[in-house]
């Protein structure tokens, strides 16, 4: 079994370099104590941040504070799914947290390193933020070092953000519950085209109902059934971004049974209903 909670780094290393393109992405919920800076060079799917889901998309750049869960998770249809990966930094919570930036002169990266917590998206044209992540794997490490901190500098400096994870997402968890929580989400991720009893996903984990209830609240943050609309809702985002199927298709392919209850469920989770909310991307990508 692969391990769930991952370290990337050493205790002896301020920060480590690493690129998973052809590696495409494993999809397991977990969890580290370093800061990730992480690039979406290839791949097209879902991510979860925290208690937040929504579209992977080629482009993505995000910024992860310690012990943030999250997962990344590429479509298996995804033609290119095979270069799919991204260029990650690693940044050691020891060495440079927020006790290395507490100085005056540091003040915007604290606040970015600060707002990490929950989770960052950044807007905008990342590209060159990846071009320079790229070129690390070529410096010395102390040049490369100096750079982080220009990236994070410049990040803080010139980027707008979107906060991921709700400000209030204060998960609990051990090892064992990572076990349950993956195979709940593998499930899903699996099988949420389809209609999904609480008696199927429990079965599949191993609990009663009441149990699995319970602890999938005390882990997540969030009731199963939420967590199922919140999945089925982002792979609509990002149908409606990627796709030319009209809103009927959408919604019987996220696994609703009728368009109402399709435009309801939307409008709970995202504030707008299809239709908006695929106008208000295509305005914004006609202005980048």
């Amino acid at each position: 079994m692969e391990p769930l909670f991952k370290k990337p780094t050493g205790s002896f290393a301020s920060y480590t370099l690493k690129n998973t393109v052809g590696q495409s992405f494993d999809g397991l919920w977990h969890t580290h104590e370093e800061y990730e800076l992480i690039y979406i060079c290839e791949g097209k799917g879902e991510k979860v941040i925290g208690d937040n889901i929504s579209p992977l998309c080629k482009g993505d750049l995000l910024f992860l504070g310690p012990n943030l869960p999250h997962l990344f998770r590429c479509d298996q249809d995804y033609p290119r799914k095979h270069r799919s990966g991204s260029l990650v930094i690693h940044i050691n919570n020891r060495y440079l947290g927020e006790s290395f930036f507490s100085c005056p002169e540091f003040e915007p990266i604290l606040k970015l390193f600060k707002r990490s917590r929950s989770g960052i998206q950044f807007r905008g044209d990342t590209k060159p933020i990846a071009r320079r992540i790229r070129n690390l794997f070529e410096k010395e490490k102390s040049e490369s070092l100096i750079e982080i901190l220009f990236i994070l500098h410049d990040l803080a400096r010139d980027y707008d953000h979107t906060l991921l994870a709700s400000p209030g997402f204060t998960p609990s968890f051990g090892e064992k519950d990572y076990h349950r929580i993956n195979i709940a989400n593998k499930y899903v991720m699996e099988n949420f085209k389809n209609d999904i009893s609480l008696s199927d996903i429990a079965g599949k984990v191993g609990l009663t109902k009441a149990a699995f209830c319970r602890h999938f609240k005390k882990v997540t943050g969030k009731t199963f059934f939420t967590f199922l609309k919140e999945y089925r809702i982002g792979h609509a985002c990002k149908l409606l971004m990627q796709t030319d199927m009209n809103v009927s298709e959408i919604s019987y392919e996220c696994g609703f049974n009728t368009i109402s209850n399709f435009n309801k469920q939307f409008k709970s989770v995202t504030g707008t209903n299809p239709m908006d909310y695929q106008n208000q991307f295509i305005l914004s990508e006609g202005q980048l």
